[in-house]
């Protein structure tokens, strides 16, 4: 499997995890979960939004590639 379909493949294993946490969100508030609770959902929402963008942008191919990575990769 070559870069761009590794980055496609895990863009869209992201983009399921937006979607099944704006859902898991949506039950939560309809069930009166705590605020606590909620806010973590969401911070862990943007944060995998933020990642596939990252991933669809080609930013962190270094990650895709079959070469052992170094720490300052991606950053």
């Amino acid at each position: 499997m070559d870069v761009d379909e590794r980055r496609r493949l895990v863009e869209v294993f992201l983009r399921r995890c937006v979607t099944y946490a704006d859902a898991s969100i949506e039950r939560k508030k309809q069930r009166g979960e705590d605020e606590e609770t909620i806010a973590q959902w969401r911070a862990y929402r943007d944060f995998t939004d933020h990642a596939a963008d990252e991933v669809a942008s080609g930013v962190l191919d270094t990650w895709l590639e079959d070469e052992p990575q170094t720490s300052d990769s991606g950053s």
